[in-house]
C-alpha cells in the first residue's frame, strides 16, 4: 500500500503543476498540466499587445479566439502575448510541452514565440503562403488548396526549458535576459503584415497550455530496424540560428548555462521525432563552431573546444548515426596563401554581402585540398571510434567556393588547356565562347575535389562513407527565375497588378505590384523548377553573383559514387517531378534537403529579432517528403531551419518517419499497376533474401480510405513498421491489400 506520507507529497505536487493532467495524443499521452491560459482573457501582467486595432476576441467554432492580424486599420504586424508557468515550480533544464489550441476554420497563418526556449515556429492552413511573400529572401511561395477541417486542432511543441529568458523583444546581440524559471515566460502570437500573406484571415488560438514531460525517454520514438544485410536510409536536420540564442557571450548571460545540456537536447529531439541522424554545424560562415582545432593560426580558436567530442558521444549513446556539417571557405591560414577574385579584379569582394567573404576557398589550388583534409581528420578522423559517422555534409554559401579569377587561377587554366597566351579577365569578358570553357574547366576541378575529399573521408570510415553538397546559399532553397512568382493551383484566386476592378466587385487578395501568379501545373509540365535549380544566380548592380555561387551540375556526378548533389526541395511543385529529381541520382541514391525560409525581420521591429519556421498544420506538414518519396524515392533526407529541430504537428512526422526508415536504401522501380487510386503512387523495392519492400506513398492532400494495393506473388504481406500482417484477398498469384491512408501519408509494407 501507499503510504499517506507518499500519497500526500504526490497530491502536493500534483497540485503544484497546476490541475491534473490531459492526454495530448501522440507522441505524449498524458502529461501533468503545469498551467493554462483561456485567450478570452487578458490577466494583468500576464498579458500584452501591439498594436493597437490588430487583435480582437471572436467566437470561431465554439471557442472564444483572440485574434491577430490585418484590418483595414492596422494592415501591418501584429501579436499577441501570454506570460506562462509564473509560481508553477518551473525547473531549468526540464522538458515541457507547450500547446496551442487554434480554429482550422478559414486559411490562417500563425507564428508562435517560445520565449522559454527561443524557438520560432510557425503553422497555416488552407491556401495560405505560411512563409512570408516579401522581404530580403526569395521564398518560393505557393498557394495550394488545403482542406480545412472545420475544428480545432492543437499545435504542440516540445521544449527543454532555458534558464534564462527574453522579454517580449529581443534584439541581436541583446545580453540581459530578464527572467527565470520562477518569473514564468513569455509565448507570442503573431501574424504578419497583410502584403506577407493577403489569404490569411488572421492568427487565432483559443487557449495556450503548459505541460511538463517527466520522462523524456519514454517519449522517444522506436527507430526501426532492418534484417541484416540491408542498408538504413538517414534523416537529419540542421538549424542555423539557436546556438546563438541559448549560449550568450562566450557563455556570459547564457540562456543556457550549461550548452552540454542544450545539445543533448537535440539529439534527444531526434529520437523524440523518430529520426536516426544526428546533424551539427560545424563551420558556420565558415567560423569554428565548437571543436579543437589545435592550432590558433588554422582556426579562430572557439571558447568551448569539446562541444563536438561530448555531442558525439551522447547522439552515439543514443543509438544515432552521425553527420557532421560544413560551411567550408578554408581555414584562415590557408586564406593567408590562397586568394581568390572576382572578375572585377583582385581584392575586390564579388558581392556586396560582405560579412560572407572574409574567406574564399579556391578549389584548384592543391593546398585547398590538403586544407579540407586535415578539417575531417581533426573533426571526423579523431572521433571515428567513439560514435558512426555516415561521411560529411558541405555547403555553399555566397563567395565561399566562388568561380575565381585570380592571376593564380588563370595561370592554372592556361597550362591545362595548353594555350600559349595568358588567359585575361578582359579576354573573359569579351569573349563568351571562352568563357563557358574556362567555367566548365572550373566545375570540373570542383568535381575533382569533391572526389578527393570523398577519397579521404572512405580512407578515414570505410568504403560506405558518404560527401554530400548542397549547391545553394539561399534559406529559402534556390528559386524559380524569370521574376517575382506565387506558384498557386487556382491562379485565379489572386488580384494582381494593376487591376482597376473596383475591390467591392472583386474581393480576391492582391499580390504586390511587379508579381506574378503561375499555375502549379504550368511550372511542374515545363520542367521550370529544375532550370531554375541548374541556373547560375543572375548577376545584378556590381555584383557577381553568378561567379559567387557557381551553378549546380549534378549531370557530373551521375556515374560518382560516394558523392551525392543534394537536390532542394520545400514546396509542391518542387518535388512534383521525377525527371528533376533522377537528374540529382547518382550510384550511390539520391539525398533530398527540405529548405525552410527563415522569415526574419517581417515584424517591422515589434519583436526585435524575428524569424520563423513554418509547416502546413496537420498531416499536410510532411507534403514535400512525401512527394519527394513518391516521384524520387531519396535514401537521405534532411531539412535545413532556422530556429529548432521540433515539429508542430510531431505525430505525423514520427508516422512518415518510422514509415521512411522501415525501407531499405536500395532501388526501388515505381509500380504504376498496384493502384488505380489516383495520388497514390507505389515503389517496390526488391532485396536478395529479404522480400520484397513497398513504399505506398499518398501525395494528395485529403485522405482516401479504402486504397485498393495490388501486390504479386502468394507471399504474407506485413506492415513493414510493426510487423503486423495485414488482410489480403486474391489469388492466382496476387494479392491485395486495403488501406486507409490519411493526406501526405507514406506507408511501408514487407513481402516475403
Amino acid at each position: 500500500m501507499i503510504s499517506r506520507t507518499l500519497l500526500a507529497a504526490v497530491c502536493l505536487a500534483v497540485c503544484a503543476l497546476g490541475a491534473g493532467a490531459d492526454d495530448l495524443g501522440p507522441p505524449y499521452g498524458n502529461l501533468p498540466l503545469v498551467d493554462q491560459v483561456d485567450c478570452a482573457t487578458s490577466p494583468a501582467g500576464r498579458y500584452a499587445e501591439a498594436p493597437a486595432g490588430s487583435v480582437r476576441v471572436e467566437r470561431l467554432l465554439g471557442a472564444d479566439c483572440r485574434v491577430v492580424g490585418p484590418t483595414d486599420a492596422a494592415p501591418g504586424p501584429g501579436y499577441f502575448a501570454y506570460k506562462l508557468g509564473v509560481g508553477k515550480g518551473l525547473k531549468a533544464g526540464s522538458v515541457y510541452v507547450l500547446a496551442a489550441d487554434f480554429p482550422e476554420d478559414k486559411p490562417r497563418s500563425v507564428h508562435i514565440v517560445n520565449r522559454g526556449c527561443e524557438a520560432f515556429q510557425g503553422f497555416h492552413t488552407g491556401p495560405t503562403f505560411g512563409d512570408c511573400l516579401l522581404g530580403y529572401t526569395a521564398n518560393n511561395i505557393e498557394s495550394l488548396d488545403a482542406p480545412l477541417s472545420g475544428k480545432m486542432r492543437t499545435w504542440t511543441q516540445a521544449f527543454r526549458l532555458y534558464d534564462r529568458f527574453y522579454g517580449i523583444r529581443r534584439e541581436r546581440g541583446q545580453a540581459e535576459r530578464p527572467d527565470g524559471p520562477a518569473d514564468g515566460f513569455w509565448v507570442i502570437v503573431f501574424h504578419p503584415g497583410r502584403a506577407d500573406d493577403p489569404v490569411s484571415a488572421g492568427a487565432a488560438v483559443s487557449r495556450l497550455r503548459l505541460y511538463a514531460a517527466p520522462d523524456v525517454a519514454r517519449l522517444y520514438a522506436p527507430l526501426p530496424k532492418l534484417p541484416d544485410g540491408l542498408p538504413m536510409r538517414s534523416l537529419f536536420t540542421r538549424e542555423e540560428m539557436p546556438d546563438g540564442y541559448a549560449e550568450g557571450d562566450h557563455g556570459r548571460n547564457a540562456g543556457v548555462a550549461d550548452m552540454a545540456t542544450f545539445f543533448q537536447w537535440k539529439a534527444q529531439s531526434m529520437r523524440l521525432l523518430g529520426m536516426n541522424t544526428f546533424c551539427k554545424d560545424l563551420l558556420e560562415f565558415g567560423h569554428n563552431q565548437g571543436w579543437d582545432a589545435g592550432d590558433d593560426s588554422w582556426y579562430t580558436p572557439h571558447w568551448e573546444p569539446q562541444r563536438w567530442e561530448r555531442m558525439v558521444a551522447d547522439a552515439d549513446a543514443l543509438g544515432l548515426s552521425i553527420l557532421p556539417y560544413y560551411e567550408y571557405t578554408g581555414s584562415m591560414g590557408l586564406n593567408k596563401l590562397v586568394k581568390c577574385a572576382p572578375m572585377k579584379g583582385e581584392g575586390k569582394p564579388y558581392t556586396s554581402i560582405w560579412w560572407t567573404e572574409i574567406n574564399h576557398l579556391d578549389v584548384t589550388d592543391p593546398r585547398s585540398v590538403d586544407d579540407a583534409k586535415r578539417l575531417l581528420d581533426r573533426t571526423v578522423g579523431r572521433f571515428k571510434a567513439k560514435g558512426r559517422f555516415l561521411g560529411a555534409w558541405f555547403r555553399m554559401r555566397v563567395g565561399a567556393w566562388p568561380l575565381s579569377f585570380s592571376e593564380a587561377c588563370l595561370t592554372r587554366y592556361r597550362t591545362d588547356a595548353g594555350l600559349s597566351a595568358p588567359v585575361t579577365r578582359e579576354a573573359l569578358q569579351a569573349d563568351a565562347a571562352l568563357k563557358a570553357r574556362y567555367t566548365d574547366w572550373w566545375l570540373g576541378k570542383r568535381r575533382a575535389f569533391m572526389l578527393m575529399l570523398r577519397d579521404h573521408l572512405r580512407s578515414l570510415l570505410g568504403p560506405s562513407a558518404l560527401l554530400l553538397w548542397t549547391n545553394w546559399n539561399n534559406e529559402a532553397g534556390p528559386t524559380l527565375t524569370g521574376g517575382k512568382i506565387v506558384v498557386a493551383d487556382d491562379p485565379n484566386r489572386f488580384r494582381t497588378t494593376p487591376n482597376k476592378t473596383p475591390r467591392d466587385q472583386d474581393p480576391r487578395p492582391e499580390l504586390p505590384e511587379w508579381w506574378q501568379c503561375l499555375s502549379l501545373s504550368e511550372v511542374t509540365a515545363n520542367g521550370r523548377y529544375r532550370a531554375s535549380i541548374t541556373s547560375p544566380p543572375e548577376p545584378w548592380s556590381d555584383s557577381e553573383f553568378d561567379h559567387a555561387e557557381p551553378r549546380a551540375d549534378p549531370e557530373r556526378y551521375r556515374d560518382t559514387p560516394g558523392v551525392l548533389f543534394t537536390y532542394p526541395i520545400s514546396r509542391a511543385f518542387t518535388t512534383a517531378r521525377a525527371a528533376d529529381m533522377e537528374a540529382f541520382r547518382g550510384p550511390s541514391g539520391l539525398a533530398a534537403v527540405r529548405f525552410q525560409p527563415l522569415n526574419e525581420h517581417r515584424d517591422e521591429k515589434l519583436l526585435g529579432d524575428f524569424l520563423s519556421d513554418v509547416e502546413y498544420a496537420g498531416p499536410l506538414c510532411m507534403l514535400p517528403e512525401v512527394r519527394a518519396v513518391a516521384y524520387g524515392d531519396p535514401w537521405m533526407l534532411g531539412r535545413l531551419v532556422g530556429s529548432t529541430p521540433m515539429r508542430g504537428f510531431p505525430q505525423y512526422a514520427r508516422r512518415f518517419h518510422a514509415a521512411y526508415l522501415a525501407l531499405p536504401a536500395l532501388p526501388s522501380k515505381v509500380r504504376p499497376d498496384a493502384c488505380g487510386t489516383p495520388e497514390v503512387v507505389v515503389r517496390a523495392i526488391a532485396t536478395p533474401r529479404s522480400g520484397t519492400y513497398y513504399s505506398v506513398a499518398h501525395v494528395g492532400l485529403r485522405p482516401k480510405a479504402g486504397v485498393t494495393v495490388r501486390i504479386p506473388g502468394m507471399g504474407a504481406v506485413r506492415d513493414a513498421v510493426t510487423g503486423k500482417p495485414l488482410g489480403t484477398a486474391g489469388a492466382g498469384g496476387n494479392r491485395t491489400v486495403r488501406l486507409d491512408l490519411d493526406a501526405c501519408e507514406l506507408r511501408a509494407l514487407v513481402v516475403k
